[in-house]
């Protein structure tokens, strides 16, 4: 008897109260994990930050970002807490975990060196 047939007739029997000969055991989902959902809102609590407190980041911010660093600053800001989000969800977990990559590699070119031109 194939497994869906199994299934079939284990959910039918549940259905009408009965136990089933062969239960089957539906695959339940791991448990969620707690340091990157900590992480996660972490991240985006320093999204936040940036929002609410902008002159603390704004020193940071013109190293990488020496025009329009207030500017910069928001939009860093925006970009953790939406990175922050993603990474406390587990569905959009690992989106939000390429996205954080892609930010890091982002900023730390910025801050080598940045486009040329731009830094005096």
């Amino acid at each position: 008897m194939g497994r869906s047939r199994r299934k079939r007739r284990a959910s039918q029997a549940l259905v009408e109260g009965k136990t089933p000969k062969n239960p089957v055991v539906i695959d339940a989902r791991t448990p969620d994990s707690v340091p990157a959902r900590l992480f996660g809102l972490g991240l985006a609590g320093t999204g936040a930050a940036h929002f609410t407190a902008p002159q603390l980041f704004d020193t940071i911010t013109g190293v990488a970002f020496p025009r329009h660093t207030r500017q910069w600053t928001y939009r860093n800001g925006g970009t953790e807490l939406l990175l922050g989000l993603a990474i406390t969800f587990r569905r959009t977990r690992v989106l939000g975990a390429v996205g954080l990559l892609a930010y890091v590699g982002f900023l730390g070119s910025r801050f080598a060196g940045g486009k040329p031109g731009e830094r005096s």
